[in-house]
């Protein structure tokens, strides 16, 4: 390793950085965010039962709480790397849409936006994807620490 030129050595250390991680497919980015995808899908859960959680007993569609889902595919069913959370279903994704934004003679409480903007809530989005991107890497690089 002593004999080997700077050139040479920063060329394959930039080859080795490519290829854990400029190089990861849609379906590697998608395992990423959806791991943040699930933390997130837990946190509006809770904060959707905490504050729009009611006694109606809804027999067709259920509560909106119970409904709150993620996916890592897009419409067609292709996987592109996105993950997505929001409601399974577009009358309980209606209704709080009505209920964050808030509509005539109604103000809304922000509460999806409130939590999207929320910091503790990134940082343990972004960390639930930092753990996933790093066990990939590892897996990659064939370490298994």
């Amino acid at each position: 390793m002593a004999d080997i030129e700077m050139s040479q050595f920063l060329e394959q250390w930039l080859e080795d950085v490519k290829s854990i991680s400029v190089d990861l497919t849609p379906k590697d980015q998608a395992e990423i965010t959806k791991a943040g995808a699930k933390v997130m899908a837990e946190r509006l859960t809770e904060v959707t039962n905490a504050k729009h959680r009611s006694h109606h007993n809804d027999k067709t569609y259920g509560h909106a709480a119970d409904h709150i889902s993620y996916m890592d595919k897009d419409v067609d069913g292709d996987t592109n790397g996105a993950s997505t959370v929001g409601w399974d279903n577009h009358y309980h994704a209606m209704n709080m849409m009505r209920l964050n934004d808030g509509y005539k003679g109604h103000p809304g409480d922000h509460f999806v936006t409130n939590l999207q903007q929320d910091k503790a809530t990134s940082e343990a989005v972004l960390r639930a994807e930092s753990d996933k991107y790093q066990e990939l890497i590892n897996d990659k690089k064939g370490d298994d620490d």
